[in-house]
């Protein structure tokens, strides 16, 4: 049989630029899908994971998440630990509480977002301006808001105790809305959340006062993202895929918040575009300034800050034991300290 040998050499060439350009003659390998659910329902402090999975990060480590709204910084927890979600962003309450009650199915926190923000939200018009001025009021708090829940920290370290005011427990969605009704004179609540939320129903910043956790020497890391313990253990790449993916995202939203908030935008155009951005900008701006991020770059706790939050959420919830830091943390998926530096904002 003849043999075209000029024809040959070029399915050989063909091949070896194929196999240059990564090209494969079978389907492409097929995305592995995790379940992950956000705390609370579409906003501008989660515009950078679509940022991140719009651009791909996600998909170089072979994952694609699989991203729901929660109900609650208190309800992800449960969520992770029911094995429905693998991954999601909480708070470190409900998880100091959950892996104290349940050693042996714990969730790990492995990448820090944001210091907690609790507070006491009110208007003006009440007169409310300090812990003391809270007696005799009407305080609205959903049950499941971090803020009531560590308001037994607030009241030792203020001498205002639960008893000294009536409280009235409604929902999430309705929380601001009682508030600006005069149904309550103040609200439980995260501080990002409260503001910008009474800022799209037009209140002004000048009439919006704050009685901050924090500086009644109630300071509180904030888990951020945080995954089931058992789908560490058993899928640690994928865990590592997610949290760098999740790392590249914010540090993207940081150099351009704009580029983020369109991502976010994508999912749900009925958001205001300007409160999400001042939103993210506003959590950017707590992730970025928090005394661990100075210690050791996006995403690192230090042991100092979460031994101290561990201390304060045990004594409120009056746990018969407490947990260990690494109990709670596990920062070895972080991304190499070269990497975690904080990168310079876009100029437009």
């Amino acid at each position: 049989m003849h043999t075209n040998r000029r024809g040959l050499a070029k399915l050989a060439a063909v091949a070896l630029t194929s196999l240059a350009l990564g090209f494969s003659a079978g389907p492409a390998a097929a995305l592995e899908k995790v379940p992950f659910t956000l705390s609370w329902k579409l906003m501008g402090t989660f515009a950078p994971i679509f940022l991140a999975a719009d651009r791909g990060y996600f998909a170089e480590a072979g994952i694609e998440l699989d991203i729901v709204s929660g109900d609650g910084s208190a309800n992800v927890v449960k969520r992770l630990a029911g094995g429905a979600y693998q991954v999601g962003v909480g708070d470190i309450a409900s998880v100091i509480l959950f892996n104290a009650q349940n050693p042996d199915k714990r969730v790990k926190a492995i990448y820090n977002q944001t210091p907690a923000d609790l507070v006491l939200a009110t208007l003006k018009r009440t007169g409310i301006t300090k812990p003391q001025d809270l007696k005799g009021r009407i305080i609205g708090a959903p049950v499941g808001d971090t803020a009531y829940r560590m308001f037994p920290a607030f009241s030792a370290a203020t001498g205002v105790s639960a008893s000294d005011m009536k409280w009235e427990h409604m929902t999430f969605s309705i929380r601001e809305a009682m508030l600006m009704q005069g149904r309550v004179d103040a609200v439980t609540a995260n501080e990002g959340t409260a503001y910008f939320n009474l800022k799209a129903a037009g209140i002004k910043d000048e009439d919006i006062v704050f009685i901050r956790y924090g500086e009644h020497g109630v300071r509180l890391v904030n888990i951020g993202l945080m995954a089931n313990e058992s789908f560490i253990r058993e899928k640690p790449q994928v865990v590592k895929g997610i949290v760098r993916g999740f790392h590249r995202g914010f540090a993207d939203a940081i150099a351009d918040p704009k580029a983020a908030i369109a991502a976010l935008v994508k999912r749900d155009a009925l958001l205001n575009p300007k409160i999400e951005l001042e939103r993210l900008e506003y959590t950017l701006k707590k992730m970025t300034e928090q005394p661990d991020v100075a210690a050791g770059g996006l995403g690192f706790y230090t042991d100092a800050s979460v031994a101290e939050s561990i201390d304060i959420i045990t004594k409120a919830e009056n746990l018969p034991t407490k947990i260990n830091v690494r109990d709670l943390i596990d920062m070895s998926f972080l991304p190499p300290a070269s990497e975690r530096q904080v990168p310079a904002q876009k100029t437009n």
